[in-house]
């Protein structure tokens, strides 16, 4: 067997799905990034205001767990959760793009 039959032998010929993959986590860090803020602005207001993560999940009709989700910055937060954090501390979740914007700070392009 040649070096060529032998390196074709180890390539694969299915389509790895590479450049896929890699938007995918990007995607995906953007997205945690964004649930980082979140979660450091709720536990931000919840000191300001003396509040307990109980006490906001008693406002919000939620579990403690739930609450404890979102400020651990991990928590994929659907829009009706963004807006109901918004109402009950009245801080802006879903601003962050604008005050990215405002303070200089930049956001990673998206492949």
């Amino acid at each position: 067997m040649t070096n060529k039959e032998k390196f074709l032998s180890l390539v694969t010929t299915d389509d790895s799905n590479t450049i896929k993959k890699v938007k995918e986590r990007q995607l995906n860090r953007e997205r945690l990034r964004e649930s980082q803020q979140i979660a450091l602005k709720v536990l931000l207001k919840l000191d300001e205001m003396g509040w307990s993560q109980k006490k906001l999940a008693e406002k919000m009709l939620v579990s403690p767990q739930q609450i404890s989700k979102i400020v651990r910055g991990k928590e994929n937060l659907t829009l009706e959760t963004q807006i109901r954090l918004q109402k009950i501390l009245k801080i802006p979740i879903l601003a962050s793009f604008y005050e990215n914007a405002r303070t200089g700070h930049k956001k990673p392009a998206v492949i």
